[in-house]
Parts: C-alpha cells; structure tokens; sequence
C-alpha cells in the first residue's frame, strides 16, 4: 500500500535566512526533484517552495522515512540537518493530504486566506508532472488541493483581494505614511500575480505607480490597471525617483543593496521605503543600516496578516467544510486504487498457483486437451476467489488495511502467513464463545460453504463484477 508523507518548513519556525537557504526557483526544482527522490529513497517527491514555506511531500512502498527525507533536504540545500530536525514539522498520511488542502485554501497562511498560495501550488504540480517527479498519488493529492482552493474561492469570500501578501503589504506602507499614499511615486518591481495585486492596491489608493520589469509580456495589464512600465534596466534610475519600491521577483540573489542605494540617491535625496516579499530576498537587509531608508521584509509582515483572524471565523469554518470533503474524495480513490491493487495481486497469485499445478502435468497430458484443462481449472480458480474478492472488498471499504494485505497474500505459494491468519481468523469465527469477530460477513465459514444456497451458485457460474474491477 501507497503511504504519504510531508515534511513542512514554515517562516513560522524558522528565520527568513534559513528559509531563504531552502528556497527553490522553478528552473532549480525541476532539476532536483530526481535527487531528492533518490537520496531519500522516497518512491516520488513534489516540493512546494513559496515566500512562506518549503514543504516535500513523498510516497512510499513501505514506512515513510522522516529522517531519510529530511536529510536529503537539508544535503541539497547545504544547510546542517540539526538545524532542520528541531524545526521541521512532519505529518503522514491522511495528515499531510489534509495539510496540503489546507495550505492551498490559505489557511497555513500568515495572511490567512491569501490569495497567491493557490498559484503556487498550481505551479508546484505543473513543475513535479513535466520532470517526472511525482507518481499518479502525488499527482491526485496536488488537483484535489487545487479543487478545494477552487471551491474556497468560489464558494467564500475569504479569497477577497485584500487578503494576499502584497495588500497586506501596500496597508502596511499606508500605515507608516500617515495613512495615505495618494500621490506618492510608488514603484513595483517584478511582473507577477503578487506583483499585479500590489499595483491595484496602489493604484486604488491613489499611488502614482510603476512596474519595472526584465520582459514587457505583461505590461499591457498593468498599462490597463493605470501604471507606467519601464525596463529592469531602469531600475537604478527608478530607485531615485519614487518614494515607496516593492518588490516581487525569483531573482536569484539581491537587486538592491547598499551600493546601489548609495549610488542611486545620494544624501539629501529623501527617505525610501522599500518592501520585499521575494524569496529569495530582492533587498540585501544590511540597507537597513542606512538613515533614510526603511526596510519591509516578510518577517515584518508576519504578525500584520494575522492579526484580523477572529474576523474570519465563519469564512474558515465554510472553507474548513470544503477541505474535509474534498478530502474524503481523496482518501475513497485512495482506498479504491489500493483495493484493485490488491485484487490484482491475489488474482494472478491464484492463477500462478493453477499453472503451476498444470505444469506438473502438462508433459503427461495430450495436446488436444491440455488447453481444455487450463481453461477449467482456471475458471475454477476464478470461482474460488469470488469469496475472498468480496471480503476484501469489504475490508478496504471499512478501511480495514490488515485484513486487505492479509488477503491480498492469500494465495502467495512463497508464504503461509498469510494463510495461518485466515485459518485464525476462521476458528475465531467459528468459536461460540469468541468475543472478536474478525471477518465482515462468514463468507470463509466452512458449514456455510457447504450448504451454499443454489442461486448462489449459479450466480457466481459467470465472471463477477468484482472480478471485473481486480483486472
């Protein structure tokens, strides 16, 4: 059976240094996901890599490894896995499917409700599908978080736009302002969904705004949100000229520190205020030795986002709601597909068993009816494993995953254990004086079997549904 794992790092827990250290750019995690599959012995691995967070969720054939997935982590990270194990929080199995549907409906969020997680994991999928890092269990646990993002913002108005950390952002400026900006040069640097949040905000707000950006793909949107678009180039030149700078890029190291500032405005140039979202960190933070500039940084933002929680109650109870049954859905096909995949194993053990009980006689048998044989005693097996199919069935709709493995191995020539537990589990059964009852329905008591009702019988002549869904 498929088992799952998450090993989440949060900026709750964890300075911005350290986060910044974990913090992977979409070109850099689509290569390094088949390393951290690898050195974790994990069977596949999708990483959620956001401004607030870096997550690894993993399946397994067999027991999780915490530590082999933390390590591997922190190896390719080059930050010491000490460091990493007082603060990584784990979570398994339906834990971290749950965990996962919370993050992407905003709520592990400091802005709770934000808006930009959904993306995020959007991408995270988009980036573990194209380098062949995930399997079909990662691959089904990313679309339901992703259908329940999708239900919370249809659903609820907890996705309004004042709930992302760019607007978060933008009030916090407008606080330290005296509480306004209308008129003040406000520039953004970066072309992205944060980016686009923080100029309609500031626009709103009356802001005078330009975006400063590497490509012009996107300056249209902005043009038509009422800000002016400049080349990244202009950066330096930009940085003079406006009072209030954002930014919001996947550079991989700082487009601002004390050099550029010193250079770009010189003393008596005014004071700047500079706020960045990016992780990696856009603004080197030794700016914020000098006297005219202050700096905004995530960690910043932080106790702002949350602090209007108690206002949200009822929008999270309703999104709390979509997260559970999106997640039942989940678990069900979990259960069906480990199901069919037990069915599957126990039918084609029985049928080895059958030919190889035919091999032992195959050379003593004439051709013109060795297939005639094969053919009845593999319609008998099948008959056989009626029984057992439905019991197993039942097992996994309980969620009952001993009993499914049990049966799942019933007809393994290469092992009795499995076998001496239904024998045990027969006696039990069959005991008047037993207190445990371990099968769903006596489906493997033996009197039953003998006075086997002869509709049954014939019911069971054909090749059942179950065995249909076992194929």
């Amino acid at each position: 059976m498929t088992r799952l794992s998450c090993l989440s790092i949060s900026g709750y827990d964890v300075p911005l240094e350290v986060l910044e250290r974990l913090a992977y750019s979409r070109e850099e995690l689509a290569k390094r996901l088949t390393a951290l599959s690898t050195n974790s012995h994990a069977h596949a691995v999708t990483v959620l890599s956001t401004c607030q967070r870096t997550e690894v969720y993993a399946t397994w054939t067999g027991e999780p490894d915490d530590a082999a997935l933390l390590a591997a982590l922190a190896s390719d990270r080059g930050v010491p896995g000490g460091s990493l194990n007082r603060v990584a929080r784990t979570y398994r199995d339906d834990a971290a499917a749950r965990h996962l549907l919370r993050v992407a409906s905003g709520l592990e969020s400091f802005v709770l409700g934000e808006t930009e997680i959904a993306g995020q994991v959007r991408a995270a999928a988009e980036i573990s599908r194209t380098a062949g890092g995930g399997d079909v269990v990662l691959d089904r646990l990313m679309d339901a978080a992703i259908s329940a993002s999708r239900k919370r913002h249809r659903l609820t108005s907890i996705a309004a736009t004042s709930r992302s950390v760019a607007s978060v952002a933008v009030d916090a400026v407008v606080r330290s302002s005296r509480d306004t900006i209308t008129g003040q040069r406000l520039l953004v640097v970066g072309a992205g969904s944060v980016a686009a949040v923080a100029v309609a905000r500031a626009v709103e707000l009356g802001a005078i705004v330009t975006v400063c950006n590497r490509t012009r793909r996107n300056a249209d949107r902005f043009v038509a949100a009422g800000a002016r678009v400049v080349d990244l180039a202009d950066l330096a030149d930009c940085l003079a000229t406006n009072d209030i700078v954002i930014l919001a890029t996947a550079a991989p190291r700082p487009l601002v520190d004390v050099r550029t500032l010193q250079s770009a405005r010189p003393a008596g140039a005014g004071s700047l205020t500079l706020v960045d979202l990016s992780l990696p960190r856009n603004v080197d933070p030794s700016v914020r030795a000098l006297a005219s500039v202050r700096l905004i940084d995530l960690a910043d933002l932080r106790a702002g986002g949350a602090s209007d929680a108690g206002d949200l109650a009822d929008e999270v109870a309703a999104t709390e709601e979509i997260i559970e049954a999106e997640l039942g859905r989940y678990l069900r096909w979990l259960e069906s597909r480990s199901a069919a995949a037990a069915l599957g194993r126990m039918r084609r053990d029985a049928d080895d068993i059958a030919r190889e009980e035919l091999a032992r006689i195959a050379d003593r048998m004439p051709a013109e009816i060795r297939l005639l044989v094969e053919q009845t005693l593999l319609r008998t097996v099948h008959r056989l494993v009626h029984g057992p199919t439905r019991e197993l069935l039942a097992a996994a709709t309980a969620g009952d995953t001993r009993l499914v493995n049990i049966l799942a191995g019933l007809y393994n020539s290469t092992s009795s254990t499995s076998r001496r537990a239904i024998d045990d589990a027969v006696s039990t059964a069959s005991d008047p004086g037993a207190t445990t009852t371990r099968l769903y329905r006596p489906a493997f008591d033996v009197q039953r079997s003998q006075t086997r009702a002869p509709e049954q019988a014939a019911e069971e002549r054909g090749v059942h549904p179950a065995h249909q869904f076992a194929m």
